[in-house]
């Protein structure tokens, strides 16, 4: 619409337009408008004019810029939301660690085979030559045109030479390896002691849990290896545990002394069989795993404790392959094995060691690595 303008009294005069109703007060030397939610102030001060203005609309662009402000992230928030996702990732992380101790049995692992040799590749007769070259030439001057010549087709001569000298040596080499390979092979199939042992230490050699074979044999015709772990106390399992709040958040709560017994028995249940699948893979002549497992406590209440028997059992081949590695309960598990030895005592389901005095042929093994276990 356009403006209108007109005076309702002296000094006062009423406009009306498109952005609404104003109202004007005051003359030439000082005059205030208001209205449209906008207040308007000028006067004439020493010949020179200064005014000012005010606004109360919400929408106003200092309105918006205070707005946008408030929407800030302050410092403040910022290092809440870093510890919340901070605390989320930890979370997840122990959520990770825990279904890894328990699950150990699911890796599949490559079988032993024959270690191939690679065929030795030629030598490049050009890197001989040139070699060759340089040196025959250092003593021969730039304009001795036909020594020169002459050392060129020397060298090239002598590569050719190097080269076969040098391939037939690979392929003795190559051919030697192969032997070795091959008996090698033959003794781990045969069930050599000493080759088996050492086919184990190697695929043990990277374990969460130490492993090492001491033994390997035949017995009644039946070719075993035994096998001791060294596993941790049950204060190695966190007091807490992952969850989420009633909301959905993630959160831990701590853990019962049953559920933190029932953890340890399922990890060392998956170590065991994650040993016994490994074993039984790289091992092919083995037909049964003779496992004993050593609790290293320095918590224990006397040193005698400190390092103590609380597994054994022997698993047949037949035995592991029959197993659904996937769907295998590793706590169930520990009881497949063959005169398994394992006790659980009080409500709180405690591993207890094995008694010693019932089972005399754990006393020198556990005595020979006492010590190796303390260093």
């Amino acid at each position: 619409m356009a403006r209108v303008s007109f005076k309702v009294a002296p000094g006062v005069r009423i406009s009306a337009s498109s952005r609404g109703v104003r109202t004007s007060i005051g003359n030439s030397k000082g005059r205030v408008s208001y209205g449209g939610g906008r207040t308007y102030a000028s006067a004439k001060i020493a010949g020179v004019r200064v005014s000012g203005s005010s606004s109360s609309r919400s929408n106003s662009p200092r309105s918006n810029e205070g707005t946008q402000a408030a929407r800030r992230p302050t410092l403040a928030q910022l290092e809440r939301a870093e510890r919340a996702a901070a605390q989320d990732a930890a979370i997840d992380e122990l959520r990770r660690l825990e279904k890894s101790l328990v699950t150990l049995h699911h890796e599949t692992f490559p079988s032993a085979m024959l270690h191939e040799v690679h065929v030795p590749v030629p030598v490049d007769q050009t890197a001989i030559r040139d070699n060759l070259k340089k040196s025959l030439l250092s003593t021969v001057g730039w304009f001795k045109f036909s020594q020169r010549r002459a050392a060129n087709a020397r060298a090239a001569e002598m590569a050719v030479e190097e080269a076969e000298r040098l391939d037939a040596e690979n392929m003795d080499l190559y051919h030697r390896y192969c032997e070795d390979a091959r008996q090698s092979w033959d003794r781990l199939l045969n069930h050599d002691t000493e080759t088996v042992i050492e086919a184990l230490e190697a695929a043990y050699a990277d374990n969460a849990s130490e492993a090492t074979c001491v033994d390997a044999g035949i017995e009644g015709g039946v070719r075993y290896a035994t096998v001791v772990v060294v596993f941790g106390a049950v204060d190695s399992i966190p007091e807490r545990t992952p969850t989420v709040t009633p909301a959905g958040k993630p959160t831990t709560k701590k853990r019962n002394k049953s559920d933190r017994n029932a953890l340890y028995v399922a990890a060392l249940g998956s170590t065991v069989l994650a040993t016994v699948r490994e074993g039984f893979a790289v091992a092919p002549s083995v037909d049964e795993f003779r496992i004993v497992v050593l609790r290293k406590d320095l918590n224990a209440a006397t040193p005698s404790d400190f390092v103590a028997p609380i597994y054994a059992a022997t698993f047949p081949r037949s035995v592991a392959e029959g197993l659904e590695w996937q769907k295998t309960d590793p706590t169930a598990a520990l009881l497949t094995g063959q005169d398994a030895q394992f006790k659980r005592k009080g409500a709180a389901g405690d591993v207890v060691a094995i008694d010693l005095i019932e089972h005399r042929g754990l006393v020198e093994l556990v005595e020979t690595f006492r010590p190796l276990v303390l260093s």
